[in-house]
């Protein structure tokens, strides 16, 4: 009786397929089990697996008083904290995906001059509210980018800023880490083109926000 080398080859693809196609299987329900036991936060309705969901006011947080904040270089140590200040700013995230969005950032007590000397910066009185996307890139890491103008003290727009950074949720999505660089362009420019005018970022420091609630009052 002749054997039939291409059948046998045949039969043995198809066991071989038979058997990935279960490792496979196999390992997407093991993963799954792994992400519910592992990963704190909500179910993503539209992909990007579990994680915090990044929607909602967050309010800038800090263990020391506005007026008693250290220097940007200066680490400051994870919450929760003693007592915890607001250090002036607020983000709103906003979105119909759990995975990307729009924000709104508020900071009137920044101080746009740096303390430099020199234009645009020393022409700087306030900074107005930023807008700018968010999206996510990780089960509890996003990145983010907004721009807005700095004015003068005639409300005359004297550079644009653009902050970009990576924001990370932790302890049960109450709380958020924050880094940001900015770059600056002069009013006429294109901050979707141009170069900015600083030769490297400039670092904002690092940040810590706290998610508002629903908190009514006694």
């Amino acid at each position: 009786m002749r054997s039939d080398p291409l059948g046998s080859l045949q039969s043995r693809i198809r066991g071989l397929e038979t058997d990935m196609r279960k490792n496979i299987i196999y390992g997407a329900l093991l993963g799954i089990l792994l992400l519910g036991f592992t990963t704190p936060g909500v179910a993503l309705a539209d992909g990007g697996g579990k994680g915090c969901s990044n929607i909602g006011t967050w309010f800038g947080v800090a263990p020391f008083p506005p007026d008693q904040m250290p220097a940007p270089s200066v680490v400051i140590p994870p919450p929760p904290w003693d007592v915890t200040y607001l250090t002036g700013w607020v983000a709103s995230a906003l979105g119909k995906s759990n995975n990307e969005g729009t924000n709104i950032f508020e900071y009137p007590t920044f101080d746009p001059t740096f303390g430099i000397e020199d234009p645009p910066f020393s022409l700087a009185a306030r900074i107005g509210n930023m807008r700018g996307n968010w999206k996510r890139t990780g089960g509890n890491t996003f990145d983010y980018t907004f721009m807005g103008f700095a004015f003068d003290a005639s409300n005359v727009p004297v550079y644009i800023a653009k902050v970009s950074g990576q924001v990370t949720l932790f302890n049960d999505c109450q709380y958020q880490y924050t880094t940001a660089l900015m770059d600056v362009f002069l009013p006429f420019m294109s901050p979707f083109y141009d170069q900015p005018i600083n030769p490297e970022p400039i670092s904002l420091g690092e940040f810590y926000g706290y998610r508002a609630k629903v908190d009514l009052p006694y």
